[in-house]
């Protein structure tokens, strides 16, 4: 039995839309959503076929982003030996230096560029963003074990780490504005060659 109304969630609905092509935006989510109705709600029930949903759009967003998380995961990682001063930190908070800035405004670049819209670059940079801010949570971890176990001791850490966490992404989307505003400016690239 088909549920023609059924709805998936609107926030993955949303970041489908925002992580596909501008030539696939009515294609990939229309697909995908005939599925979900078709097939996975019947079958699934409606909480596993949103969650199945919700896995299909991290999936396209995935393959948008995981170049510059794997940037920004090496970035974690090759500040360690170096010694300070070699990557400037515009505040002093996580995810907010130089070269993180380079990263998250070639993502949003790139994410407008391939998607053919703004919203795609910031999409893209604020994913990779918090993606990164993952990456150096679990660096911090590893490196200083009794940081896992703080907050519970004491709780105004999580303050202190979503605060972290806002500056970060806020970086993040504004980093990734600016490349994707560049991204757009610039004129299509020709995809055919003149014969």
């Amino acid at each position: 039995m088909t549920d023609t109304h059924a709805i998936p969630p609107r926030w993955a609905s949303a970041l489908l839309r925002a992580s596909v092509r501008l030539a696939d935006i009515e294609s990939v989510p229309g697909d995908l959503l005939e599925e979900y109705r078709e097939v996975r709600r019947p079958s699934l029930g409606r909480r596993r076929a949103d969650l199945w949903y919700v896995a299909q759009a991290f999936s396209i967003l995935w393959r948008l982003v995981w170049p510059f998380v794997l940037a920004m995961v090496a970035l974690r990682f090759a500040s360690f030996p170096l010694a300070r001063g070699w990557n400037p930190s515009l505040v002093p908070a996580a995810n907010v230096s130089l070269l993180d800035a380079a990263i998250l405004a070639s993502a949003g670049y790139y994410g407008a560029r391939r998607g053919g819209r703004i919203l795609a670059g910031v999409v893209t940079a604020g994913a990779a963003g918090v993606l990164g801010f993952a990456a150096f949570l679990i660096y911090a971890a590893a490196w200083m074990p009794g940081l896992v176990l703080a907050p519970f001791e004491k709780p105004f850490i999580f303050v202190i780490v979503l605060t972290l966490f806002a500056i970060a992404f806020g970086f993040a989307i504004s980093a990734g504005a600016v490349g994707a505003l560049i991204g757009r400016s610039l004129p299509p690239k020709k995809t055919e060659r003149p014969a």
